[in-house]
């Protein structure tokens, strides 16, 4: 799948103390959209999707959370939506994303604690 990617969005960033009065559990939500052109010369064989990844990220000593996302456009396939795209060509749509998520956490956490950055690992195990 040929895919041209616009620049990510940081839409929230978020390194805050745990409550511990508030049990809060880690989520990843991933979702696409996929989006219609008004350009008449946008080629009718694409698609454009945009990718919103919200997450919230649950440890120890602190709670990472936020969204991103990403436009993307997915060359001669036609998109419509969710159930057109495989799980693996999903997630090589939203890799992308991820990758922020790890390297924001990565300098934040090694900011923040002055310790080597927190390291992530998304890759689900088979």
């Amino acid at each position: 799948m040929e895919i041209k990617r616009q620049k990510p969005v940081v839409a929230a960033y978020h390194y805050d103390q745990p409550n511990p009065e508030q049990t809060i559990e880690t989520k990843l939500q991933v979702g696409f959209t996929p989006l219609n052109t008004e350009d008449p010369n946008y080629p009718k064989e694409n698609s454009i999707i945009r990718c919103i990844l919200d997450f919230r990220l649950v440890f120890e000593e602190y709670i990472i959370s936020g969204r991103v996302s990403q436009i993307n456009h997915v060359i001669n396939r036609k998109i419509t939506n969710q159930t057109d795209v495989t799980e693996e060509e999903v997630s090589e749509i939203v890799a992308p994303l991820f990758d922020i998520v790890k390297r924001l956490t990565y300098e934040v956490t090694e900011i923040a604690t002055d310790e080597p950055g927190l390291t992530l690992n998304f890759q689900t195990e088979a």
